[in-house]
Parts: structure tokens; sequence; C-alpha cells
């Protein structure tokens, strides 16, 4: 009989837990259950939003666990779009791979706070008008974000 590894030889870690803790190191679901920024891992343009339902993501998305409206704004920009086309793997029909990998490359750039601020009360507008006639609001969002780049 072949030897097992001692990774099929462990079976369940011991002890009570939750369904989704049979893996060995399950420290980041609690990231889930907190505001955090999602984005799909395949999708025409930039689609970064907020979650504040708690909701656990499969492989098809990803998450950066963290509330910042700056870090949303600037995600969805123009400029990080363009840039993500020249560094993000592209896929049939146009479709970008927003994989850790690719977005994990892209610079952020700092702002002091009063250069934060109207992006964030931008970003907070279109997010209560859940994204309706929020073409303005982008427009200035991608011409702050812009400038911050030097662009």
């Amino acid at each position: 009989m072949p030897k097992s590894s001692s990774r099929e030889s462990r079976g369940r870690k011991p002890g009570s837990y939750q369904w989704y803790e049979i893996q060995d190191n399950v420290a980041y679901y609690a990231e889930f259950e907190k505001p955090k920024i999602v984005f799909p891992d395949i999708a025409k343009e930039s689609r970064f939003t907020l979650d504040f339902t708690g909701t656990y993501l499969d492989m098809t998305s990803f998450m950066i666990p963290v509330n910042d409206l700056y870090l949303l704004g600037v995600l969805n920009s123009s400029s990080v779009y363009k840039y993500f086309l020249e560094i993000g793997a592209q896929v049939r029909g146009s479709y970008l791979r927003f994989k850790r990998q690719y977005v994990a490359k892209i610079p952020i750039p700092p702002a002091s706070e009063s250069e934060k601020e109207p992006i964030i009360k931008l970003v907070q507008k279109c997010l209560d008008a859940k994204g309706v006639n929020c073409e303005e609001w982008e427009k200035e969002i991608d011409e702050r974000v812009a400038a911050l780049y030097g662009l």
C-alpha cells in the first residue's frame, strides 16, 4: 500500500470549528465580515465596489479588506484602467483578468487629506446614487486622480 503524504494523513483539524475552518490558516476569514473593497476576477472595465454585507467571496472574486473611499475612487479611475490595460492579462472578448497578482501592481498615488477629501466625497455621492447619473462626478474623480499621478 502506498505511503500517504503528511497532508493526507492529518485529515480535518481536531476540535470544534466552523464549516470553513477545515484548512490550517483561517485567520483571514474574519476579514469577510468587515467592510471591504470587492472586485470580480474577469470584467471589461474596473468594477471595484464596497461591500458592507459580510459576503463570503468565492474563487471568481477578490477583496481588499479595507473601507477606503479614496482607494475605491483611484481603483475605478480611468487612469488606473489605462494602466491596468498595460499590466493586466486580457482574455477573449477584450475582458481583463483582475487577479491579485495584477491588482497588487497598481501604484496608488500618495495624497494629502485635502487632496483625498474631494475624491472621497465624490465617491460617496456615486455610492449613494447607486451608480446612476454619476458621469459628472466620475469625470471629476478621473481628473483629480490623473492630477495625483501627474498626468
